[in-house]
């Protein structure tokens, strides 16, 4: 009997380290197919008639509109970030433009800007103005993260972004706990950086430096998805928050 119970738990013990090998594998290839993806869309505009959209001095429509406002063009870009963020868009894609308008430093700082600004919006509206119409519609998110019980605010936030979840949900989420603002505002900072640089470098690289922009793009967004993975099999805290997530999303 205890030979049997033993033998079934060894195979049971097996057969989730395989799945867990076979899961991390596929969170690679989601990483290498997204990096594919992105690397044809950027040697599209780059080795194609559309360069010609993506060079400053000709018609390139995100760069003339913006230029019209001169030295308000980043005040614009960020604003419209923000606003396009806070109704849902990708971060990734404000993240790309900022690079192809603005250059990897500075449409990075503003990719990260109009992210911050979108999520305080409606982190700030979920806290004070709908409680009770946010909790509705999220209270099965929110169960799980109160079932952690006692847990540090900011990396809860540093953590919630790594999730596939969408920014608006992460920030509804967030805005129904007792993060203060300030630990929300600086986790989001540490969560949306490493996206926000990865992705601006992408952009840019229609500029200059096409290939060395886009290798080491490449190769640092295969090496976050695989530090996020490895940090989520090890800490249990984050385990318990992506196993979660799966089950309330499935």
């Amino acid at each position: 009997m205890n030979s049997g119970k033993k033998q079934k738990e060894k195979q049971g013990e097996g057969r989730y380290s395989s799945e867990n090998k076979t899961e991390s594998r596929r969170e690679v290839l989601k990483a290498i197919l997204l990096a594919a993806f992105v690397v044809g869309a950027m040697a599209v505009v780059r080795f194609s008639p559309l360069r010609e959209y993506a060079n400053p001095s000709n018609f390139d429509q995100l760069r003339v509109r913006l230029s019209e406002f001169h030295a308000w063009a980043p005040i614009v870009f960020l604003v419209g970030g923000a606003v396009a963020i806070t109704l849902g868009a990708p971060r990734s894609i404000v993240s790309i433009l900022g690079g192809m308008a603005f250059g990897f430093l500075a449409g990075t700082s503003l990719a990260l800007g109009a992210s911050l600004l979108g999520s305080i919006v409606i982190f700030l509206l979920a806290r004070w103005l709908g409680r009770s119409f946010f909790k509705h519609r999220v209270g099965k998110y929110l169960k799980t993260i109160r079932g952690l019980g006692q847990v540090d605010g900011f990396l809860l936030v540093v953590l919630l972004r790594q999730l596939p979840l969408t920014c608006m949900l992460v920030n509804v989420l967030i805005g129904l706990t007792s993060v203060s603002t300030g630990v929300f505002f600086l986790g989001s900072i540490v969560g949306l950086l490493p996206e926000a640089a990865i992705f601006s470098l992408f952009g840019s690289s229609v500029r200059q430096g096409f290939i060395l922009r886009v290798s080491i793009a490449t190769f640092l967004l295969i090496l976050l998805v695989i530090v996020i993975r490895l940090y989520y099999k090890r800490s249990s805290l984050a385990g318990k928050l992506a196993r979660g997530f799966g089950k309330d999303s499935a």
